[in-house]
């Protein structure tokens, strides 16, 4: 028959007359499904409206935030044989790679729809018009892949469906609209976790009419949207200080904002709110047929708000300790809410000690003091640099901390604060050979930051040890000059210095009156996602939010207290134990 002969016959078939979620019941079947393998609406009432909206002529444009684990897929895995079957249009599903678009295309929506009468019917019988990234239909093509610039050119779209937009580029958004070319029956769909406030995703999001899942108390009848601080559990902690997640869960309920009725978490009581739940507008600005809904896990019936207690208490420690993104990852992932970065580490402010820089201006001992570090970032034409003593028992206190201009400026300091040579550390990143010319001068010592996680250190018994640190390395320089290097795990050890800045383990003390410049530069990083441009794996790292170089020169501090066994595993309880290290060879 004639393509086109076939695809008019094809669209006189196409005569449902019924909502959307009322031909899926009919027609659709969910084999990877893990609650329901027939599409039930009872099951997720929270997509029945947001599925019923795409069927609406007079909507132009859905954005959906949703938790994870809250049907984001099972909405486009529903979405996509209703178009096929009943709604058909050039279709376009960007996700987050190609090579992931492809997996789904063939390991989840391809079953699906050979599973679907009315859609099985309409497949193409030319074996190659079914391909890994699109299927080109008698009456309409559907193309999946990532969300990139080839992806988002020249194709004209009818449907163009995004996902997880939290990790677009800025720009791609646009992009996809702009595949619809003005056609007057456009729709574009936008899903995913929250993201981060005034990026794309949220601006599209507060274009619209901005629907907000809630619920009526059945006691008092007060409509409510799902808040996070409604739920309510019991801070139980064991008598060694450490949470009694046991207790916790099984305190863990919701309470009404306006009667404070308590329902109990469980799955019965969970559904009964969910089911009888709706969408309220929260934007009266919005844009004309832009549509918005959002629905945060504790809508979710199948997810445990126990669960989510726990995942917020450790959030919350991990805060404490310098490292907000758990918190954003909940709040992304779990409440489907927009984050807004403070561009600030989330500590509270440092206070000084009760002590003096002027105590130790000529180098005087501290009281108890085992070690003495003077560690150097350098920079272009300048450095920054800190004097920190350390106790045995890991404790430390900052002596001095501050600008420095010259080499020979840093060796008049580490004379007067009475630094040993070899405890003399400087950041060799920058200007290496300057750097290492210096160390083979004086003495001292040069160090490498490294992405590494750790380093094999190999015993003459037993298996190796993985430290934050390496083995002592030399670098020959001319006139048969040395000079010492050693590289340093930068996560890891940014992650103790964290703690130690939080106030978790060993005191860790700072002059009431070192500087303006310490105090604004040792809150200078925070741990972020990052996205590998290559793989797009997602690696947790600490980024900087303002000049660091304080902090590097305390991280360095963190390092060398690590290598001589002040702090880590194994770490010395007396003078006598030292351990033998080619640092300390230089007097």
């Amino acid at each position: 028959m004639n393509p086109r002969i076939e695809g008019f016959a094809t669209g006189l078939q196409l005569a449902f007359q019924g909502t959307v979620c009322e031909w899926l019941e009919k027609h659709v079947r969910l084999p990877h499904s893990a609650r329901s393998v027939e599409f039930d609406r009872g099951m997720a009432r929270f997509l029945n409206p947001i599925l019923d909206a795409c069927g609406d002529l007079n909507v132009r444009q859905i954005v959906v935030v949703a938790p994870t684990g809250g049907g984001k897929t099972t909405l486009l895995e529903l979405l996509v044989p209703f178009v096929i079957a009943q709604a058909p249009g050039p279709m376009l599903i960007a996700g987050q790679t190609d090579e992931t678009a492809k997996e789904w295309l063939e390991s989840r929506l391809m079953p699906e729809l050979e599973a679907i009468e009315p859609v099985r019917a309409l497949f193409p019988k030319d074996r190659h018009a079914k391909r890994k990234t699109e299927i080109l239909f008698p009456h309409m093509p559907l193309f999946v892949g990532g969300a990139n610039w080839t992806n988002l050119q020249e194709k004209s779209m009818r449907y163009c469906y995004g996902d997880e937009c939290w990790r677009w580029k800025r720009g791609m958004i646009g992009e996809l609209k702009k595949r619809h070319h003005d056609r007057w029956n456009r729709l574009t769909i936008l899903v995913s976790q929250g993201s981060d406030e005034d990026d794309d995703f949220h601006e599209a999001f507060v274009s619209g009419d901005q629907g907000e899942y809630g619920f009526a108390c059945p006691d008092c009848r007060s409509w409510q949207g799902y808040r996070w601080s409604s739920v309510k559990y019991d801070e139980a902690k064991l008598p060694s200080g450490e949470w009694d997640w046991g207790t916790i869960a099984r305190s863990v309920r919701y309470e009404c904002v306006v009667c404070a009725r308590a329902f109990p978490n469980t799955d019965a009581t969970r559904r009964l709110l969910s089911d009888a739940a709706g969408y309220r507008p929260g934007n009266a600005n919005a844009i004309e047929g832009n549509r918005s809904f959002r629905y945060p896990a504790m809508a979710v019936w199948w997810i445990s708000w126990a669960d989510l207690a726990l995942e917020w208490i450790k959030a919350q420690d991990a805060k404490r300790a310098g490292d907000v993104l758990p918190l954003k990852q909940f709040i992304q992932k779990r409440l489907a809410g927009f984050w807004k970065d403070q561009e600030e580490a989330p500590h509270a402010r440092l206070i000084g000690s009760a002590y003096s820089v002027l105590d130790y201006t000529d180098g005087q001992p501290w009281d108890g003091e085992f070690y003495r570090f003077l560690t150097v970032d350098k920079q272009r034409d300048h450095f920054w640099a800190v004097v920190r003593a350390w106790k045995a028992d890991g404790s430390s206190r900052a002596l001095w901390a501050g600008k420095l201009l010259t080499f020979e400026s840093i060796r008049e300091l580490q004379q007067r604060m009475k630094v040993k040579d070899g405890l003399t550390l400087l950041d060799a990143q920058y200007d290496t050979p300057l750097v290492y010319e210096q160390c083979a001068r004086f003495g001292w010592t040069a160090l490498h930051g490294s992405g590494e996680a750790g380093f094999k250190h190999y015993r003459k018994k037993g298996s190796p040890e993985t430290r934050l640190y390496s083995t002592v390395h030399e670098a020959r320089l001319g006139l048969g000059g040395a000079c010492r290097y050693i590289f340093w795990a930068n996560e890891g050890v940014k992650d103790k210095l964290s703690q130690l800045r939080s106030g978790q383990g060993h005191a860790w003390e700072v002059a009431h009156d070192i500087g303006d410049d310490y105090f604004a530069q040792i809150d200078s990083e925070v741990k972020r996602e990052i996205v590998n441009k290559t793989t797009k794996a997602v690696a947790i790292r600490w980024v900087r939010i303002r000049p660091n170089h304080l902090w590097d020169c305390e991280a360095m501090q963190v390092a060398v207290a690590y290598m001589l066994r002040v702090l880590g595993a194994g770490a010395v309880e007396s003078p006598s134990s030292l351990p033998a290290s080619p640092i300390l060879t230089a007097a």
